[in-house]
């Protein structure tokens, strides 16, 4: 049924979709925490929040496992359509 399989096709495009908002959020926000002055103690107290210094790098790795799944979502959607069927 062509119609399934192009179902399934717009399935890995929509999880790819869902995955790549967190994404980018994530990889904004690491690249603000990075950016941000530290005291010599690793802290900055924005007003409301005290950030430490390490949050960047560990962000900015969750970052780019959440862009690994994107890519992996869309190497599926591109691997399902060149095939025409269910993946063996």
């Amino acid at each position: 049924m062509p119609n399934q399989n192009h179902r399934r096709g717009r399935v890995w495009a929509v999880a790819a979709f869902l995955v790549a908002v967190p994404a980018a959020w994530t990889s904004w926000q690491a690249w603000v925490l990075l950016r941000l002055p530290y005291n010599e103690q690793g802290r900055h107290f924005d007003g409301l929040v005290v950030h430490h210094e390490g949050t960047g790098e560990v962000l900015a790795g969750v970052a780019a496992g959440l862009w690994l799944l994107v890519a992996g979502c869309l190497a599926m959607r591109r691997r399902r359509r060149r095939s025409g069927g269910p993946l063996s």
